[in-house]
């Protein structure tokens, strides 16, 4: 995992860019990705200083009308953990059916602290949230699609539905 947090921008649908200056619209969403304690100083995936992230992302939401949150969601015996590999260790490489992949410490697994979003984050408006990497054979890195590059989050169809066309977003992991 990369150290600190960022944001990134995303146009759907060919809309101009949403720059810092701009102010948030009806058809703009900020996407808050995987905010939780296992991704926190102490987690067992712990992202340097991610937690400084968090009233920064909770400043950034009041000026959002639309709020969509993501939750990394595994099973206790998810394929992307190393503890599911004899032999192997955190940081390793496996060959699976649909490419390489990483082998994770476990962590945010579906019920546990862990799994949950960090205590101080506060968005009560926010509409949505996306848990992603519940099926125990393919992992999730992006908030769209399943790492088998065929397995849809669902993410698209309600921004779609929404008629949302810019994202923000801010991501503990960069």
């Amino acid at each position: 995992m990369k150290s600190g947090a960022c944001a990134a921008i995303a146009m759907l649908g060919g809309a101009s860019p949403l720059l810092a200056a701009d102010k948030p619209g009806a058809t703009d969403a900020l996407l808050v990705i995987d905010v939780q304690n296992c991704f926190m100083p102490g987690g067992s995936l712990a992202v340097k200083d991610g937690d400084a992230i968090v009233p920064v992302i909770n400043k950034l939401a009041k000026s959002f009308a639309n709020v969509v949150v993501t939750q990394d969601w595994h099973t206790a015996d998810h394929v992307s953990f190393a503890s599911r590999h004899l032999g192997k260790k955190p940081f390793e490489t496996v060959k699976l059916k649909y490419g390489t992949q990483v082998l994770w410490p476990d962590h945010c697994v579906q019920g546990t602290e862990g799994a949950a979003l960090h205590k101080d984050l506060s968005i009560p408006h926010s509409q949505l949230v996306i848990r992603k990497g519940f099926h125990k054979d393919t992992d999730s890195y992006s908030a769209f699609l399943e790492a088998d590059r065929k397995t849809a989050t669902g993410l698209a169809g309600y921004l779609k539905a929404r008629g949302i066309r810019r994202l923000k977003s801010s991501d503990i992991a960069g």
